[in-house]
């Protein structure tokens, strides 16, 4: 499976788990999905929270992203991101959310909706 991965495509979108998942979730199909990402050779994008982290500490055994795009806010374990890209997409966070996890969202340019940290 890896070789072919690593042969069809150019890079891998990583949603495997949500961040509410158990990390370490070993139940199938996502432990197989898991151990067949941390092998192969192509950037990955994770989303929101790299799948086998766990959301407030960072990588306990899981994969290491080359991109993250985090969603509405990046997660705690966001710090111990070392890939090569990280962007937030949150642009329309409703004011109450903002104020209430105090969170101090990035200038988003003209209409777009992504933005590079």
């Amino acid at each position: 499976k890896v070789q072919l991965i690593n042969d069809a495509y150019n890079a891998v979108v990583d949603a495997v788990l949500g961040a509410e998942a158990e990390v370490g979730e070993g139940r199938e199909p996502c432990a197989a999905i898991l151990a067949t990402l941390k092998h192969i050779r192509i950037p990955i994008v994770s989303l929101d929270v790299p799948s086998g982290w766990d959301a407030e500490s960072g990588s306990s055994g899981g994969i290491s992203p080359d991109v993250l795009v985090s969603l509405a806010a990046p997660k705690e374990c966001a710090r111990r991101f070392l890939g090569r890209q990280h962007f937030v997409a949150g642009r329309f966070l409703p004011y109450d959310v903002q104020k209430k996890f105090e969170l101090n969202p990035p200038e988003y340019p003209g209409t777009e909706c992504v933005v590079a940290l």
